[in-house]
């Protein structure tokens, strides 16, 4: 909560703070957007700790192969791979059967 905004913005600083283990790439770099594609990686990887042992786990994996899917997307390390909005990330998550 300490870096909430209201809307997009640029990075200043050499990172946020927080935990590497839910941070986006670009989260690490000075410059980049901070917008919703980055709380998307966030919901992402809160989603993958709930499932399992992250994203990329597959032995450890509780959830549907679709979960795996949808949370896969969402933690992409390529940006323009992601949900485009936390909305778009919602509606395919509910989408799973």
């Amino acid at each position: 909560m300490d870096e909430y905004r209201t809307g997009p913005f640029i990075l200043d600083a050499n990172r946020l703070p927080g935990s590497p283990r839910f941070m986006a790439p670009e989260e690490w770099n000075k410059g980049a957007i901070i917008d919703q594609v980055t709380n998307v990686f966030t919901l992402g990887r809160t989603a993958a700790e709930f499932l399992g042992t992250g994203a990329t786990s597959v032995d450890a994996w509780m959830g549907t192969d679709r979960m795996r899917l949808v949370t896969l997307k969402a933690t992409s390390e390529n940006r323009s791979a992601r949900h485009r909005s936390v909305r778009e990330f919602v509606e395919d998550w509910k989408s799973v059967d």
